[in-house]
């Protein structure tokens, strides 16, 4: 039992290392003491939040789903997210927040209600009341330009849409109705003029004149979060990361890390713009032995020429993604999934961002060492690897893990001469997925990506 303890922490080890041996470059853009660190929400009664908001480094908003008792909270940090307390506990399923400035904020939502419902505080969270909307069912979310100027999606059938007000709720006109179905369940306005709605998988408009008219964007996919530094140049997420210098005409993908011991089916969700250049992201995963899955973290230093993520340092409880993401300045910032799980950092980040190749493969020329692509890949049960060794008379070892991390096999584990050389896998008896293979030779180490199809 001991020996298997030990050989499960040296495989830890190895694929902690192995981050930073499968990265085609990386650097250290962060200054000491670096890192993240573990929070929690507590006393929730199993509630999921649903958005968060952080008004400065120490003060910051959440809401929450409703729970069993059909209760919703809208929750308070006054300590940077050491400790969160509920303000507001009501019969309401909530959504979104947001703060214009560090006394007014609004929460709105709606979950099979006979109207949706929006709330204000002019106090910080101390007290709230709600603003007359007597339009929709389900607010799935809204825009805030002032304390006048608000804009409310309502995905419903039939009675749904985009609801605005210019008078703080004392009138709402409905400026956007799909008719019957596919009303739109995310909204974001640049400005006065310039925004965009869309429902997730099915539309995607912009409006150029406060939502008197929309037209229709198609062929670059919808949004989960979307924002512009100025009225050309913007992002969109939803999964993949877009970027458009038009004003969102036409959109161009960016290239998130992908390979080795990130999960294949990795994406952004949600992001936080600091500036034209410095953007955070969430939505990704890794997998490694110890603990399995584990939540990653985005960034970009240069507007998205390139993507490279940091794996926060954590060790009391496992995030298996993260979905919300907030920043007040270059250093405070925070990461929370739906399961009320987070990190905060108040550095600016770990020390080390790592940016990954597409294909995340090790440069023959400068190492000497090789693991290529199996084949055939995708492969029914038999597959042969193919590996490169520089120097003869060396230990070399593949292993194969499954999708969670675990060690499935030992293909090889013994000196081999300089060359080339090749091992077969046979997959009998395993299920159809995707599983990693990993070369180790000396202080060489590489990970590929197979595909077991049935």
């Amino acid at each position: 039992m001991e020996s298997k303890r030990i050989n499960r922490l040296l495989d830890g080890v190895i694929y902690l290392l192995l981050i930073v041996f499968l990265s085609s470059s990386g650097f250290s853009d962060m200054p000491p003491p670096s890192g993240w660190y573990q929070q929690n929400m507590t006393g929730l009664s199993g509630r999921s939040i649903t958005d968060m908001t952080f008004t400065d480094s120490l003060t910051g908003y959440a809401v929450t789903k409703w729970g069993a008792d059909s209760t919703g909270f809208i929750l308070k940090t006054t300590n940077g997210g050491d400790n969160w307390n509920i303000i507001l506990s009501a019969h309401k399923y909530f959504r979104r927040v947001i703060f214009i400035n560090d006394n007014t904020g609004f929460v709105c939502g709606g979950w099979g209600e006979l109207t949706g419902y929006l709330y204000k505080t002019t106090n910080a969270g101390l007290n709230w009341f709600t603003i007359n909307t007597p339009f929709g069912k389900s607010f799935n979310d809204m825009s805030v330009l002032n304390e006048d100027t608000i804009y409310i999606a309502d995905d419903m059938d039939y009675w749904g849409g985009v609801f605005r007000t210019t008078n703080g709720g004392q009138t709402w006109q409905t400026i956007f109705n799909a008719g019957t179905i596919n009303n739109p369940s995310k909204i974001y306005m640049y400005n006065k003029d310039i925004g965009f709605i869309c429902r997730p998988g099915l539309s995607f408009f912009k409006t150029t004149n406060g939502g008197i008219n929309w037209f229709q964007i198609t062929g670059y996919g919808e949004f989960f979060d979307i924002y512009f530094v100025d009225s050309l140049t913007g992002w969109k997420c939803g999964g993949i990361i877009q970027k458009t210098t038009d004003g969102g005409y036409t959109w161009t993908t960016q290239q998130l890390p992908q390979g080795g011991i990130i999960h294949p089916y990795s994406g952004l969700v949600n992001f936080h713009c600091i500036n034209r250049d410095t953007i955070w992201g969430v939505g990704g995963q890794v997998y490694i032995p110890t603990p399995n899955q584990r939540g990653i973290i985005y960034k970009t230093t240069n507007g998205g020429i390139n993507w490279g993520y940091q794996l926060p340092d954590t060790h009391l409880v496992t995030a298996k993604s993260y979905e919300y993401v907030n920043f007040t300045d270059n250093k405070n910032g925070w990461c929370y999934n739906s399961l009320r799980t987070g990190v905060h950092t108040t550095t600016g980040g770990s020390d080390t961002t790592i940016y990954t190749m597409v294909n995340n493969t090790v440069s023959e020329i400068t190492t000497g060492y090789k693991l290529y692509q199996n084949y055939p890949n995708p492969f029914n049960s038999i597959t042969n690897i193919k590996f490169k060794l520089k120097s003869g008379m060396i230990f070399a070892e593949i292993k194969v893990y499954d999708i969670t991390g675990k060690l499935i096999r030992v293909l090889t584990s013994k000196k081999y001469e300089a060359g080339e050389h090749t091992v077969r896998f046979d997959a009998a008896g395993l299920p159809s997925g995707v599983y990693f293979y990993k070369l180790g030779a000396g202080d060489f180490s590489q990970t590929r990506k197979m595909i077991l199809l049935r």
